[in-house]
């Protein structure tokens, strides 16, 4: 049954071979259709004239360098440096402990921000370490001023712990209120001078 199949299918293939079926007539001639494609292959210019003569004769208007729009939105200023982007953080933290100081004077709020310079501090001195920037005025005077807020936090955390064990002389003396008193006084100065130097170098 297979080879009977297979002879039958055999025959039929040859018959249409041989009978020449299929396409049968002259392709036409399209070469005149892409004509166009030629001659402008011929006829291509270059897309820019090099001609810096024309480029110099030409009238143009300067860049308008003293419009504010221009030079922030079109030029884009520089951004500020990792530095001055710390000096800022440090900055607002400072303010911050002046209001305090300023205001409700809360031995709590005083030594969270006391914290929060601390840690800014520590960071900057470890990013900065061997680099220009730790020999700036701005940076040293960082340094100092969290050396002097972590002092006063922890004189403010003992007072309220020993103040009622400690009698108002020798060593009870560094905590009573006057003495705290004088060491926030001091404190403010040293503030207020480290703003108008961090000011200055931002």
């Amino acid at each position: 049954m297979k080879k009977t199949y297979k002879t039958l299918l055999c025959i039929f293939l040859s018959s249409l071979i041989c009978s020449g079926a299929g396409y049968k007539g002259k392709l036409p001639d399209i070469k005149s259709e892409f004509q166009f494609i030629t001659n402008e292959a011929k006829t291509s210019r270059p897309l820019f004239n090099h001609n810096h003569q024309e480029i110099k004769d030409l009238k143009l208007a300067p860049a308008p360098a003293d419009n504010k729009t221009y030079i922030d939105i079109i030029l884009k200023k520089e951004p500020d440096s990792p530095y001055l982007d710390d000096v800022h953080d440090v900055i607002k933290i400072l303010e911050k402990m002046q209001d305090c100081i300023a205001t409700d004077n809360g031995v709590q709020r005083f030594n969270a921000l006391a914290s929060s310079l601390i840690d800014n501090a520590d960071f900057m001195q470890a990013r900065y370490k061997d680099k220009p920037e730790e020999h700036y005025v701005s940076f040293k005077r960082i340094l100092q001023i969290s050396s002097l807020a972590r002092s006063l936090a922890t004189l403010r955390c003992e007072a309220q712990i020993y103040v009622k064990y400690l009698p108002y002389q020798n060593e009870g003396q560094a905590y009573s209120k006057e003495s705290i008193q004088n060491q926030i006084d001091y404190f403010s100065k040293e503030l207020e001078d480290a703003l108008k130097v961090l000011r200055t170098a931002s």
